[in-house]
């Protein structure tokens, strides 16, 4: 059997989606013979896969949904906090200790929520990252030769690669 183009599967999925929403409880069964009578011969193993993909969008968007109104709930009380944060802030007459309180209180208010919306997937964390082009630079000639004379008083020889190989100068021994 040929493969299905993306569009032919969309149509499909949507055909049963709209059988769904019409009766929910519907069997696989019921959708298949339903999709007969429109015309449509489908095996009842992929009418029954694109069901399974169905409810799995809508448990999607139902985690998302829940998420969206608990993160929104979180942001309005948190705003809140720094709406009375503010109000202490600004007062000329409130003690110097209740408006640095009232400030860090705001602050933490504001990494609260960055912090729910980081956790929630929203932004992406890029902690670790390493650059390529500054790991693999070469070492410059000052940098070699602190390393070799480092080695050298340690007493630890390291062979000369090809490219540090130099004709060898003549030592004084008196």
């Amino acid at each position: 059997m040929p493969a299905l183009s993306t569009k032919t599967k969309h149509y499909y999925r949507e055909r049963i989606r709209s059988i769904l929403v019409q009766n929910p409880q519907t069997s696989i069964e019921g959708i298949t013979q339903r999709l007969e009578r429109d015309g449509l011969k489908l095996d009842r193993h992929y009418v029954g896969k694109l069901v399974g993909e169905i409810h799995t969008e809508r448990s999607k968007r139902a985690d998302t949904w829940t998420l969206n109104l608990a993160l929104a709930s979180f942001q309005d009380a948190m705003g809140e906090i720094v709406r009375v944060g503010w109000q202490i802030a600004n007062d000329e007459m409130a003690p110097g200790r209740d408006r640095a309180a009232a400030l860090r209180e705001i602050r933490e208010a504001y990494n609260a929520v960055f912090e729910k919306l980081f956790d929630a997937g929203v932004f992406e964390r890029k902690l670790g990252t390493l650059d390529a082009m500054i790991r693999n630079t070469p070492l410059p000639e000052e940098r070699k030769k602190a390393i070799r004379t480092t080695f050298q008083n340690w007493g630890l020889l390291i062979p000369p690669t090809k490219e540090d190989a130099k004709p060898a100068e003549p030592t004084i021994n008196s």
